[in-house]
């Protein structure tokens, strides 16, 4: 019986226990003083329904994080080498990738290391994490199998983009890359060949990165979730992406067609847009007819970065937003449960307009939030500002949309000066500098705030104490040191931060970045958030 049938037989019981009073009796139903009783069962039986709804969420919340690493699809119950009878019964989740739920960003998985030896446990305690699950998840995606239907299985092509992220690549860069490159592959209808994020392709599992150690591959699906990893892919012409390992096992090395980029890219006009750029490399992939093509480890990166740093990026948007790469993109359970963890460090309440597992998709906006993302890391924040005054860089592509209130003009360079005060304004601000423009872009509601930054934390105190004369931060000030992340989360912490800076109410970002690009890239697809409400220093 659902709630309102209950509700209702509670009442009518309640009705027939009562006669009519005298001069009640042309009354249709209960009487007067029935009627009295029945108002307060009812609010007492309101009240029960609200207690039982504070416990189901509860429940729901604690079995989301006590769940989060189960794989988000139903896998095959054949293993990805057996021949299944019939066609295969590998599902994915109803509805998963029209407005996903946290509850359906259950993580994909990762693959096996550049010598196809599954990680083991870290030999030493201070070691980073191995990320085991994750390579065992995606090794085990269902579509890694030959015997599957069109158009997974044997009938599948696929596009294995070899010179992608090979090294020291931060995951704004990745990311970036990672998403024109599947967009290539969707529109040619090949299967896109993923790998882990990777710090160093090849050599020991753990690397070091500013003198730590970091593992240096991480499963993409401890990242990411959706159609890049394996997910849901709603066309039924478009094969299922695949990963690294089972690519090699699919296609051997005799039957693969290797070749250069430059093949295609010295033909296209130097000022070619990105939409250009696909439409010639689609024509070139579809009159291939191997199943097996991958672009040479040596090859220039196809979207590299003197494309992502103009507006030639900018055409591909609308097809790209439509596509199943953006609408169907998401955050893996890892990065999730981090967000939930922090909870309290980006909204206002755990009310039921708030509640995140019963009202919230990934992209509902985060509402009285305001994040900044600075840069202020020192030596290395200061050469990328100069480079970007001394090579006249505009701001990256998608930072350049025309309808963001922001913009930025290189000025001209003077060789006798390493950097211009207007390129410092946009891409090293000050304290005072960045008080002034939460104070052009603040409102009334808006109480809370999240700092992205790789600041050292005295500079942060400063710009805390400055932000808090200026307006009631009812809710706090908050920034990346104050999160708590578990030992695999940490090394995803980049992730998280972009999920919370997409879902803030306004955000101000460096329009220099790649990482903010791909923040404001996510926010234009977001129809819940006005291009109004993003800006740049």
């Amino acid at each position: 019986m659902n709630l309102v049938k209950w509700r209702t037989s509670q009442n009518s019981n309640i009705a027939e226990k009562y006669e009519p009073l005298p001069g009640d009796s042309q009354l249709p139903g209960p009487t007067t003083r029935a009627r009295l009783v029945l108002k307060k069962t009812r609010l007492k039986s309101m009240m029960s329904v609200l207690a039982a709804v504070v416990v189901l969420w509860t429940l729901a919340y604690t079995t989301f994080t006590a769940n989060y690493n189960r794989f988000y699809c139903q896998r095959s119950p054949t293993s990805p080498n057996s021949k299944p009878s019939g066609q295969s019964t590998a599902t994915y989740g109803p509805g998963l990738w029209t407005s996903p739920t946290p509850a359906q960003h259950q993580p994909p998985s990762a693959i096996l290391t550049e010598d196809n030896v599954d990680p083991g446990p870290s030999a030493a305690s201070g070691d980073p994490p191995r990320y085991k699950k994750y390579h065992e998840q995606e090794r085990n995606l269902p579509q890694h199998n030959m015997s599957l239907p069109y158009p997974d299985g044997s009938h599948a092509k696929f596009l294995w983009v070899h010179s992608h992220g090979w090294s020291r690549f931060g995951w704004g860069d990745y990311m970036q890359e990672m998403i024109l490159n599947t967009y290539l592959a969707y529109a040619a209808q090949r299967a896109y060949v993923f790998d882990s994020y990777t710090l160093e392709r090849e050599g020991p599992e753990v690397g070091s990165w500013n003198g730590r150690p970091t593992p240096a591959r991480i499963p993409l699906s401890a990242f990411i979730s959706g159609p890049i990893v394996g997910g849901l892919m709603r066309d039924k012409d478009i094969p299922r992406a695949v990963s690294r390992e089972y690519y090699y096992s699919a296609c051997p090395e005799s039957e693969r067609v290797i070749f250069d980029a430059r093949k295609i890219q010295d033909r296209l006009d130097s000022d070619a847009t990105v939409n250009q750029i696909v439409d010639r490399w689609v024509a070139e992939l579809r009159s291939i007819q191997s199943p097996c093509v991958e672009l040479a480890r040596s090859s220039p990166t196809l979207f590299g970065y003197e494309i992502t740093t103009s507006k030639r990026v900018l055409d591909l948007f609308p097809a790209l937003s439509k596509s199943p790469i953006l609408s169907g993109f998401g955050w893996s359970p890892l990065v999730l449960e981090g967000f939930y963890d922090n909870f309290k460090h980006f909204a206002s309440s755990w009310d039921f307009d708030d509640a995140p597992l019963l009202r919230e998709t990934w992209t509902t906006p985060l509402r009285g939030l305001l994040v900044l993302h600075i840069r202020h890391g020192g030596n290395e924040t200061s050469e990328s500002c100069r480079d970007a005054y001394l090579n006249s860089v505009s701001f990256m592509g998608f930072n350049s949309f025309p309808g963001l209130p922001d913009k930025y003009s290189p000025p001209k360079v003077d060789q006798s000066h390493s950097m211009s005060e207007i390129t410092r304004k946009h891409c090293l601000p000050s304290i005072p500098e960045v008080v002034q423009k939460v104070l052009g872009v603040n409102a009334p509601h808006i109480n809370r705030v999240y700092v992205m930054t790789n600041a050292p934390r005295p500079w942060l105190e400063e710009l805390k104490a400055a932000l808090r004369t200026v307006h009631d931060w009812a809710n706090g000030i908050a920034t990346s040191h104050d999160l708590k992340f578990s030992s695999e989360g940490r090394f995803v912490a980049e992730a998280l931060d972009m999920h919370v800076a997409q879902r803030a109410e306004r955000f101000i970002g460096n329009g220099f970045s790649s990482f903010t690009s791909d923040v404001v890239m996510l926010r234009m697809h977001n129809q819940d958030l006005r291009p109004s409400d993003t800006h740049f220093w």
